[in-house]
């Protein structure tokens, strides 16, 4: 198929978005990564590097990070079983999502199956789920991205970063318009994260996707929907 439906203009926006989310979580693994390799026992207050990183990425005003930070794998932490280090955007500045991670609770947020964990760990590569409605931290459609904490081929974890499906659309939509042509943004799943067309919506599943361009090294492809 020919290179014509995703244009530079295409391409460099896309890059740049979901540059930015995946930026922020390899920043986060990696610092991760050096606590583990740092010392023997990591607990939850030796996390601080986080903070540090999300903090300034949520309260940037031209910024378009909703949410961000680590995801503990099970029994990784020694004084939690299970764990999230992660702050979302509320009122203009970083606040912690604060979840049930007790096992033994009515409202235990068991993350072990949930795409955004479950693939990287059992792939070991870089994931984009959605969009879908996250309820649990931005409360709208979400696109949410995450990696794979690994140390000495153990993983430890996963970090990641959310980013609003409008917020998305907002830099992406002009560059799709000006291809003159109903083109869909769709990740590895056959769900069509932004399309021009009235047709597909974000959330929509294509079940017999038309020939795509792969978007280089990224888990999305732009699929000709004329």
């Amino acid at each position: 198929m020919s290179t014509h439906l995703a244009s530079d203009a295409v391409v460099e926006q896309v890059g740049a978005v979901v540059g930015e989310a995946f930026g922020l979580a390899d920043r986060i693994a990696a610092e991760i990564g050096a606590v583990f390799n740092d010392q023997p026992t990591v607990r939850r207050g030796d996390l601080g590097a986080v903070t540090t990183l999300v903090g300034p990425a949520l309260e940037d005003p031209d910024g378009l990070i909703q949410g961000a930070g680590f995801v503990a794998a099970v029994d990784t932490l020694a004084d939690s079983r299970w764990w999230l280090e992660w702050f979302m955007l509320s009122n203009g500045s970083a606040e912690r999502l604060i979840v049930d991670t007790d096992p033994r609770g009515e409202n235990f947020y068991d993350y072990g199956s949930l795409p955004w964990y479950d693939v990287p760990r059992t792939t070991g590569r870089r994931h984009i789920t959605g969009p879908y409605v996250d309820y649990l931290c931005t409360d709208d459609y979400t696109l949410t991205f995450t990696v794979p904490v690994v140390v000495d081929d153990r993983f430890v974890g996963v970090a990641g970063a959310d980013v609003r499906v409008f917020t998305f659309e907002k830099a992406i939509l002009p560059c799709l318009r000006a291809t003159h042509r109903k083109v869909a943004i769709v990740n590895d799943q056959g769900r069509v994260v932004l399309s021009n067309s009235a047709r597909h919506v974000s959330g929509t599943l294509l079940r017999a996707p038309s020939p795509s361009y792969r978007i280089e090294d990224l888990p999305l492809s732009v699929v000709d929907l004329s």
